[in-house]
């Protein structure tokens, strides 16, 4: 019997006011400035695909298709599960914040406080006691100047602060905390364990799965809670589920791990934060206190001399670092330091369009999907 290969994409953070479904494929910028100045943020999961499929036309066959709902009600049919999270979606009537999931809320809370406290609004403000300096004086007292070369600095860092800090960092922030572990688990793992339900009782099933930024962690935390093998470890998972079939799911694909019947075929990061969010763990804490390595085979990679997981990084890009050698198992881990960008919001969000991940990630696939 010839395996079973599964494609889950997850995307990350999107330090936008206004997130577009990745499900929903634009149309594609035009002409050479269009290109240039394409500023689409979050991964379009159909145009990704083709991407890859251009760079290895076989992979067209090896995985399973999947039927999605995108937020516009269209029924899309795909090969992978593209999971969308966290983010409230263009509607044709703005929904009540009641009738949003509660993951996609933090959207409209993100923007309520940068409509507060954001400095252009700070700065524009007339109110008793606010008091902001201008460029040539302050409200205060005296008179200020800033040299055209700190004023562009300045400018940058308010930009980036007020995207991917407030948006991005935030949405990190949710995450870490108990309330939006649970929130995010429930919308993504649902996403995920529904599509795989039909596939219990295969003999051989592969999980290929790509992640970008936040969708990281998301990946990593899913594989961990199917894959690690202490038996005294319980996934937080079981206690957070929406349904029961979610849980008892979870619970016999963690079953079939144990029996060699589901595998890691591949793991793809980009713009990790792993380094930082494995420290919501006090043992990984210890671990790394006293200078050991985290077991890759916790989260699925079990043979040390095949490729499994690529990383990717920009040193451009604020959040996204090298994961590499936190891990055992080095040789089956690659990492590839890429360009995405030069401005640091850019280079956290463009990895999707940047071709080393493209041809990297489509070998890793097609090499992985039919391994023995």
């Amino acid at each position: 019997m010839p395996p079973i290969n599964i494609l889950v994409l997850v995307h990350g953070m999107v330090p936008d006011e206004e997130p577009r479904d990745p499900l929903i494929t634009p149309e594609p910028p035009q002409g050479i400035l269009e290109k240039l100045f394409d500023d689409r943020k979050i991964v379009i999961y159909e145009e990704f695909w083709k991407a890859l499929v251009e760079r290895q036309p076989e992979l067209a066959n090896l995985f399973e298709n999947f039927t999605q709902t995108a937020s516009d009600g269209e029924k899309h049919t795909f090969p992978f599960i593209g999971v969308e999270w966290l983010h409230e979606l263009p509607a044709a009537s703005e929904p009540s914040v009641d009738e949003l999931y509660d993951d996609q809320r933090l959207t409209r809370a993100q923007n309520f406080v940068n409509e507060r406290v954001a400095h252009k609004v700070l700065r524009e403000v007339n109110e008793e006691n606010n008091y902001v300096l201008k460029l040539l004086g302050s409200r205060y007292g005296g008179i200020t100047y800033d040299p055209p070369t700190l004023l562009f600095v300045r400018n940058l860092v308010v930009g980036l602060r007020e995207t991917i800090v407030t948006r991005g960092l935030g949405d990190v922030i949710y995450y870490a905390s108990a309330d939006g572990e649970e929130r995010v688990r429930k919308r993504v793992y649902h996403q995920v364990l529904s599509q795989l339900h039909p596939y219990l009782d295969e003999p051989d099933v592969r999980l290929h799965l790509w992640g970008q930024s936040l969708g990281v962690t998301l990946t990593h935390d899913f594989l961990f809670g199917l894959f690690n093998r202490d038996p005294d470890y319980r996934p937080g998972f079981l206690d957070q589920a929406a349904t029961e079939t979610d849980k008892t799911d979870f619970e016999r694909w963690r079953e079939k791990a144990k029996k060699g019947e589901l595998r890691l075929g591949s793991l793809t990061s980009t713009a990790s934060q792993l380094p930082i969010l494995l420290m919501r763990s006090q043992k990984v804490v210890d671990s790394f206190a006293n200078k050991k390595l985290l077991d890759a085979t916790d989260i699925g990679i079990t043979d040390p001399n095949r490729v499994c997981w690529n990383i990717f990084y920009d040193v451009d890009d604020l959040l996204g670092f090298g994961t590499r050698r936190l891990y055992n198992h080095n040789r089956a881990i690659q990492e590839f330091q890429v360009d995405t960008g030069d401005n640091p919001g850019n280079a956290h969000t463009n990895y999707w369009k940047n071709s080393v991940v493209q041809e990297k990630t489509a070998q890793l696939l097609y090499n992985n999907a039919l391994m023995p």
